[in-house]
Order: C-alpha cells, then structure tokens, then sequence
C-alpha cells in the first residue's frame, strides 16, 4: 500500500516514559474542537460532543469550556463518571430496555442536580424509563426518540407509526419530550465528500419527515439532534439542525483522514511505540492489540492495515498485530532498534478505550498527565 506524503505526520518524539504510551497533542485538539464549536455556531446549532470518543474529563472541560452546551454519553456508567466530574447537562444516547439500567445514575442526576435526555426506539424502552422516574421524582429528566437514518443499528422508521407510538407513551407516562435524535454513522462508509453530504441531506429529510408528522399529531415542540462527525465535518450543517452529537472530530483518525474530513496536520492523537526487534521482514514494535485495538475502522470500514508508523524520516504501514506486538514490514530500510515510533490508528475511539491515561503534549515538549476517566464503563 502506498504511503502518504510524510510531511504532516512526522512531529518531535519525547522519549521520556515506558513505551508504549497514549498521546494527545495539546494545539490540535484544541484546534479541533474550536473548528467544531465555530462550525455549529455558524449554522445557530448546540454542539453536545460525545464524549465517548476520549473518555475524559479533562477534554470535556475544555469542550465545555469553548461553548458546548453539554455532553452525549454512550452508557450510564459512562455518565455517571462525568456527573462526578461536574457536568451537568447529558444525553445518554443508548437504548435502555430494563429500568434498572438507570436507577443509580436517575439518583446520582438528581443527587447533583444534572438534567438527563434519555433516547427510546421502543415501547419496553418508554416503560423502562418511566418505571425508573417513578423511582426517582427529583431527576431533571426528558426523553427523546432515536429516529434510523440508514444505519440499521437503533431506531424507528420516520414514514412508520412508531415514532407517533412512542410519543403518545412518553406523553401519557407524563415523561418531557425532548424531539428526534439520529446518528448516520453509515457515512463512516462513504466513498467521497458528496456522497456524505448526501448522507447528511437523506438524514435531515427523513428527520423532518417525522417532525411534521408529529406536529401534525399535536407534538409542536420537536428539537432536531444529529451526531456523526463525517457528516458534520464533511456536509454543510442543515438549517433544521437544533443539535449537533460529533465525538470523533476532538481526536481525529485514519479514517477520518481518507474520508477527506481533514488533513494529517489535524490527527491529534496517537501512540508512541518503541522498535523492540527487527528481523528480514519486520520491524516489530511494543504496542500490539492491547494497545491499538484490531480495529479497522469505524462502522466496519476495514482499513487495510492497523495504522501508519512513523519516524523523523520513515513511514510504514502496520500489517498485523498480536498482542503485545506490532508488524511493520520494512521492505529493506529497518528502522534502529530502541528508536521511538509514532502510531496513527485508524480509529481513534477504539485506541482511547485502551489505556487509563493520556499524555497532553504542548508544542514545547512538556507534557501533562490526564486520565481516561470513563474507561472500562461499558454497562
């Protein structure tokens, strides 16, 4: 596979603590979430990124910080980690089917008096929820209906009756109707730009379709909330668009760099590796699975390697994994035994999942330790 233009990808290597380890450069994260936050504002949209991108308070602080009027959450553990931490406005965009999935985080939202958008795609999920408000009567609580834009993961069919099922339940369990969510995370597979602004212009279209036809049943008050950062990095941002849910455009990727969102100055974070041995193939690093995740891609975009390795001078394209190892196959030119290598993953949220703290890189070389906070919080 051809390497890219190495230009933006070679970057000072710091060795200054056991390889391997996770870092995340200070100017281009911040960079990054300024893009995102200008962006939304332009178009008269609230950003609330999903954090479950880098797991960090820390980062989500910053976000905070820049204008976002909250955050997305994966799972309840997930937001229960970032309530502690001190914030106060969360959507958890998973579909809760078993009230006691939420009774220690309603009482945790309600303890620190945190608002919480929960999402329904069913019934059972409706009666889940309002079974664990009745629990807890204090929690700021509303609810919103995830609307399948192409995905095929969660969601109702706008031109189906489900969506006017759903509201009908939230509105006769006396539960607050917070509007449509959608995430067209199918766009992670799209061939181009345009075929992503196309994406983006499909899920609008059939968010709007349900929007009036709840209007037309009585629901007026109907916010648009949309989350995937190739189509908001990559489309122009709909003029309906209430809310905004990227996660991955903090980070950035591989795959958001071959979807064209971006170019290899904006990859703010990567793994740092150490060459560990050579032999007449490989050069074999000390970051393997456990370190990269065997991911490749987001949505199962299948790269063709595990991410691209580089040096002040060289680039190689990782070719496998095992656990505690990575293949890079030299072709001749062997990289020096001991030196450091910069990882750049495909995907960017798998790689966070996999260590506990982060190194925030100035571009003076110092260097900040900050946790994943949300790590391993899976149910």
């Amino acid at each position: 596979m051809e390497l890219p233009d190495l230009t933006d990808f070679s970057r000072p290597l710091y060795d200054d603590r056991p390889t391997p380890w996770l870092e995340i450069d200070k100017q281009r994260l911040d960079r990054n979430l300024m893009t995102m936050q200008h962006k939304a504002e332009r178009a008269g949209a609230r950003l609330r990124p999903h954090v479950k991108t880098h797991k960090s308070i820390a980062i989500a602080q910053r976000q905070l910080a820049l204008g976002a009027v909250g955050i997305t959450v994966a799972k309840p553990e997930e937001a229960m980690v970032f309530i502690q931490g001190g914030v106060r406005d969360l959507m958890l965009a998973y579909p809760v089917v078993t009230p006691g999935t939420l009774v220690p985080l309603l009482a945790l939202a309600a303890e620190h008096q945190a608002r919480l958008t929960l999402i329904a795609a069913s019934l059972m999920g409706v009666e889940a929820i309002a079974t664990a408000a009745q629990a807890q009567p204090d929690c700021q609580l509303a609810v919103a209906i995830k609307v399948d834009v192409g995905l095929g993961r969660v969601g109702v069919q706008a031109e189906s009756d489900d969506g006017l099922h759903l509201a009908a339940s939230i509105a006769q369990h006396q539960l607050r109707f917070a509007g449509l969510v959608a995430h067209a995370g199918h766009a992670y597979g799209a061939e181009n730009l345009s075929a992503i602004t196309a994406i983006a212009a499909h899920e609008m279209q059939q968010l709007r379709l349900l929007q009036q036809r709840l209007a037309t049943a009585g629901f007026n008050y109907c916010p648009l909330s949309v989350g995937a950062t190739p189509t908001a990095l990559g489309a122009p941002i709909a003029a309906a668009t209430d809310e905004l849910r990227p996660g991955n455009y903090a980070l950035l990727d591989l795959t958001a760099l071959r979807l064209g969102l971006c170019d290899a100055d904006a990859l703010a974070m990567t793994v740092v590796a150490r060459v560990v041995a050579t032999n007449a193939r490989y050069a074999i690093l000390d970051a393997g699975s456990k370190a990269l995740s065997s991911d490749r891609g987001p949505h199962g975009t299948n790269a063709a390697g595990f991410g691209l390795a580089v040096n002040a001078t060289q680039g190689f394209w990782i070719e496998k994994l095992s656990e505690e190892h990575a293949f890079v196959p030299h072709q001749g030119v062997i990289p020096t035994l001991g030196s450091l290598m910069r990882i750049f993953p495909n995907h960017a949220c798998a790689v966070m999942a996999q260590f506990d703290r982060a190194v925030l890189r100035d571009e003076d070389g110092q260097a900040e330790i900050i946790p994943i906070d949300a790590r391993g919080k899976f149910c």
